[in-house]
């Protein structure tokens, strides 16, 4: 996509997408999808509801309960998460390219997929790189096995909310981009992932799929605790309905500035830097590689940016974002069990 066609679709994403509803992006987005092939979406759906039905699941939701031996550890310091799954993929980092409102899926996915190499590779896991996380079993999981069966809450068009999504990596499980039987979740598809989204996890992938869990999902308050997260290895998923201005692209330090527009979506904060005069994290979207241009810095990778700590702080201030720790990923050695 080029920047004209973005510019149109940050034009008619603030009246797509109310606030606290799941609503169909297909309205919103049909002017783009005649004029581009792969549209871009959000997703992110928020209630207050939700959130005490989190908060309420044990004694350690929020971050602040439990991070004294971290705390801290980042300030002044530069820390970069990507880095660790690019190396062992051994490929640069490919931004998603979501096709429907399925942005807290790709946000948790690539999340997931992320912790999975910083325990490999930071914290020397005996673990093994197998494959990246399936988005439409996470997205399946979290509308349907939580948010439908457990929350409560009524489905209308495409769309999650971030608690659930972690409600979901923790309970349901996290299954890879992999064959399943029937079932072939080696390359993302938009189609599929909007099929789960009314139907769940299918019953037979379930169990496989509570082999490998979340094993802990925590709620961040501040951008101080956020920064010490990914110090630590700990990838941040921001939900909120910042939007960002793209009219420019990126500026000479990477970063983009906050825009009156609003996209109600889910990213993955990856990186953070304050060993430098203007702190802040770095932001991969799902939108694919070309939405936005402009100077990079620290080798960040293609369709990410930069975003002032004031900024992300406006974003977590909305209650939504949310730590990931401890998968349980498939052991070093492979066995065959008889």
């Amino acid at each position: 996509m080029d920047r004209r066609e973005f510019l149109k679709f940050s034009a008619m994403i603030g009246t797509g997408f109310a606030f606290n509803s799941l609503v169909s992006p297909s309205v919103a987005f049909s002017q783009l999808a005649e004029a581009e092939e792969q549209p871009l979406y959000c997703g992110w759906s928020h209630s207050e509801e939700s959130r005490k039905k989190f908060i309420s699941l044990g004694p350690h939701q929020f971050l602040n309960s439990m991070d004294s031996e971290i705390r801290g550890t980042g300030a002044g310091k530069t820390a970069l998460l990507w880095p660790y799954l690019e190396q062992v993929t051994g490929k640069p980092l490919t931004p998603h390219r979501q096709e429907l409102g399925d942005c807290v899926s790709h946000g948790y996915g690539l999340g997931i997929d992320i912790l999975t190499a910083t325990q490999i590779v930071k914290r020397k896991s005996p673990q093994r790189w197998v494959a990246k996380a399936s988005t439409e079993l996470l997205y399946a999981a979290a509308r349907i096995d939580v948010g439908r069966n457990i929350y409560n809450r009524s489905l209308r068009g495409d769309g999650a909310e971030g608690y659930w999504c972690a409600h979901a990596a923790k309970s349901c499980g996290v299954l890879l981009r992999q064959k399943y039987g029937k079932w072939d979740f080696t390359t993302y598809d938009g189609e599929v992932a909007k099929s789960l989204g009314y139907k769940g996890v299918p019953a037979e992938l379930l169990p496989l799929a509570k082999c490998h869990p979340i094993g802990w999902a925590a709620l961040v308050n501040t951008w101080d605790e956020a920064r010490d997260c990914i110090y630590n290895g700990f990838p941040v998923v921001l939900c909120s309905n910042q939007g960002f201005s793209t009219k420019r692209g990126r500026d000479s330090q990477g970063f983009l500035s906050p825009s009156r527009t609003k996209w109600n979506h889910c990213m993955l904060l990856a990186g953070m830097d304050e060993a430098c005069d203007r702190p802040g994290g770095l932001i991969i979207n799902s939108w694919g590689s070309d939405w936005v241009d402009g100077p990079t810095r620290l080798n960040q990778p293609l369709g990410s940016f930069w975003a002032d700590s004031s900024v992300i702080s406006r974003m977590i201030s909305q209650g939504d974002s949310i730590a990931l720790s401890s998968y349980a990923g498939y052991p070093r050695a492979s066995y065959d069990i008889y």
